[in-house]
């Protein structure tokens, strides 16, 4: 078993543009990022596919230009590679990508506003009632690291929010060694496996 490996990059530093990194990207990805409207959103997609290719080599020697296909849930795949499993996120301008030879899900969250009204949406009664009463700032925190654990697992399985967030228990995740989350620059990661 190869150890799941994440990968990130920030690309806020970095001034070029989608046409300079056009040699690095398959036709398709250049052409799916260049139909996007927001130039953060396509530089985004073309950094996380760069990562992606970085990792393959790196991890599994494939020099080959990655396809992919999709599973019903329209989560990607390696086309001809059934034994390697990747996941990319993006918030900001950073970028994750994870790769494993298991499935893998990871996720990155910036940490911003949000309403216990829209946690209530992914919480489980239980992480409901540790949130309420905390302080704005340490509610935000911890809503976006919630979030961020169940979104990772939503990826690993395919499922994304179809999975039911809800009824997952973000700290049994923890506990059970099948997620890991850290803290880093006002962002959260999480893997899970």
């Amino acid at each position: 078993m190869i150890i799941p490996e994440v990968y990130y990059y920030d690309f806020s530093g970095d001034n070029r543009g989608l046409d300079d990194l056009r040699p690095l990207l398959s036709p398709e990805r250049y052409d799916y990022c260049a139909a996007m409207k927001n130039v953060t959103t396509a530089l985004r997609s073309a950094y996380c596919f760069l990562l992606l290719r970085l990792a393959l080599k790196q991890k599994f020697g494939l020099d080959e230009m990655p396809s992919f296909t999709v599973n019903e849930h329209g989560k990607p795949f390696l086309h001809g590679h059934p034994d390697i499993f990747f996941n990319m996120s993006h918030s900001g301008k950073s970028v994750v990508c994870a790769v494993s030879d298991i499935p893998v899900g990871v996720d990155i969250q910036y940490i911003r506003p949000l309403s216990l009204n829209v946690g209530r949406k992914f919480l489980t009664d239980e992480e409901t009632d540790k949130v309420t009463g905390l302080e704005p700032t340490a509610m935000d925190r911890e809503l976006c690291r919630i979030w961020c654990i169940k979104e990772s697992y939503g990826k690993m399985t395919g499922k994304g929010f179809g999975e039911g967030f809800r009824s997952i228990d973000a700290e049994k995740l923890i506990r059970e060694c099948r997620a890991f989350i850290t803290f880093h620059k006002g962002f959260f990661i999480s893997l899970c496996v």
